[in-house]
């Protein structure tokens, strides 16, 4: 396969609505012993603009260009929000460098809330149930656009082969339909750099296999052929293992555990397996049959209680299919106390300490050996825009279906929201201008200003030094 060398991005047309900037502030969020928080929410007050940190405590945010009254809440959970002027922070930006901005620690003691007539819940399984209740209330049921930042990478933590970096609308018609009829739409590529070795004569075997059993879509070219050298179906091939593992849409429905809940049982439920092609695991009753969950603590976050509640696997759960005691569930929710709206859930599944392994030819294999390692992991947040609450990152890894065998690559996708439209006129006229089509591998051409102008997620020091070496490996083919 020919390496894929793209840097890319749309056109001006689809960019969001909202005044293109004319400064991008950066900063560092920390708390008093000088850690980095990650994934703090960052909101330029009186918007729906924002963006997160990223693990080293970065964030960039583009700002609109006008008003020099900006001001920007950053919050957290377990930390004391804090307001603080654009300008000011701008003015350090320009004559020392990144501002450095903290956040000091918050908690609760139980004897310590005071929330009028409301009883605080001792039930942790009760305030996880009244979570999934109150969704239709708390999210949005009038049709919406997302503006998001996403960014997906193949590999392991020494070296990636894949990278893929864009600009994405999602429209969501509401909470009353279901997650399946969101629509997706690619605005802009910044990057998509391409050096996997494929073995297209063993991935085409694999293909006829997989038509046959209705695994993956059927391509009479594909099914026809014999040739694996054919540039052809070499690209039809690559497209179609790409969109059948990690389409957009499968990583946005299948991650979005919040969104795709249902109060009732899962109908027609069949184990979730790793590509989730039953897909993913759905917050529901059967969910709550499966799962055990224990009131951690109370925090604060935004100034209002939270609950902290963890989920364990209970002896109804049977685990990934075909791996049934290999791997257990393991997550944490936090609910907010007053209206039990989710802020965040991060839900996983980790090797499992009491895992016997397996005897093969007399020796016993497989079992635990002192590491937890998760074999997939969402990580979720919502923000709260004018008393609605919006996807605000969305986070998914799982083992690379490009993997070497060893069983170290991992496939990570992600994502931070930049802006939430909700004016009807706005999202209509949106909504017809775009294609929806959503395929983040198709090639697009790069426009500069676009991402002069647009939030990112600032990417790690170890997620620059990794694209750094992928690109320097490109060039020497």
């Amino acid at each position: 396969m020919k390496p894929i060398v793209i840097k890319i991005i749309c056109a001006l047309l689809f960019a969001p609505f909202s005044v293109f900037s004319q400064n991008k502030l950066k900063a560092n969020i920390s708390n008093g012993e000088q850690k980095n928080i990650a994934y703090a929410s960052v909101a330029l007050k009186g918007t729906s603009l924002g963006t997160i940190s990223n693990l080293n405590g970065n964030f960039e945010l583009a700002l609109p260009s006008g008003d020099t009254k900006l001001q920007i809440v950053i919050s957290c959970i377990g930390y004391k929000s804090q307001v603080f002027s654009v300008d000011s922070l701008l003015q350090i930006q320009k004559k020392e460098g990144i501002p450095k901005l903290c956040l000091n620690k918050h908690s609760y003691q139980l004897q310590e809330i005071t929330v009028g007539k409301q009883e605080i819940l001792k039930d942790a399984q009760q305030i996880f149930t009244n979570a999934i209740n109150e969704l239709p209330k708390l999210l949005d049921d009038q049709p919406h656009i997302g503006k998001y930042y996403f960014r997906q990478s193949h590999g392991n933590k020494n070296s990636i082969n894949r990278l893929i970096e864009a600009a994405v609308s999602i429209y969501d018609p509401g909470i009353s339909h279901k997650i399946e009829e969101c629509k997706f739409n690619i605005d802009e590529l910044q990057s998509s750099l391409d050096n996997r070795d494929i073995d297209f004569k063993s991935l085409l075997g694999v293909y006829k296999y997989m038509a046959k059993k209705k695994d993956v879509p059927k391509d009479s070219l594909l099914l026809n052929s014999t040739n694996h050298n054919d540039p052809i179906v070499k690209e039809r091939l690559t497209n179609n293992l790409d969109n059948s593992k990690a389409s957009f849409s499968k990583f946005f429905t299948a991650t979005n555990m919040i969104r795709a809940a249902q109060k009732e049982r899962r109908k027609n439920s069949k184990p979730v397996n790793p590509w989730f092609v039953n897909g993913g695991p759905l917050l529901s009753k059967t969910f709550m049959k499966k799962h055990r969950f224990k009131l951690d603590t109370i925090i604060q976050y935004n100034g209002e209680a939270t609950y902290k509640v963890k989920i364990l696997p209970n002896k109804n759960y049977k685990g990934l299919e075909c791996q049934e005691r290999k791997f257990m569930p393991i997550g944490i929710a936090y609910i907010r106390l007053k209206d039990f709206a989710f802020f965040r859930l991060d839900y996983g599944f980790i090797t499992n300490p009491k895992y016997k392994g397996y005897k093969f030819r007399g020796e016993r294999h497989g079992t635990f050996k002192g590491n937890y390692k998760y074999h997939y992991l969402f990580k979720i947040r919502f923000k709260e825009y004018n008393s609605k609450f919006y996807l605000n990152y969305l986070y998914s890894i799982r083992g690379d279906y490009n993997d070497d065998l060893s069983g170290s690559h991992k496939v990570i996708q992600e994502m931070v929201n930049t802006e939430i439209i909700n004016d009807q006129d706005i999202v209509n006229q949106q909504f017809k201008q775009l294609n929806w089509k959503g395929d983040h591998y198709k090639k697009l051409p790069y426009h500069k200003e676009f991402w002069d102008n647009y939030t990112i997620m600032l990417p790690t020091t170890e997620q620059e030094n990794l694209k750094k070496n992928l690109e320097q490996e490109l060039l020497k083919k």
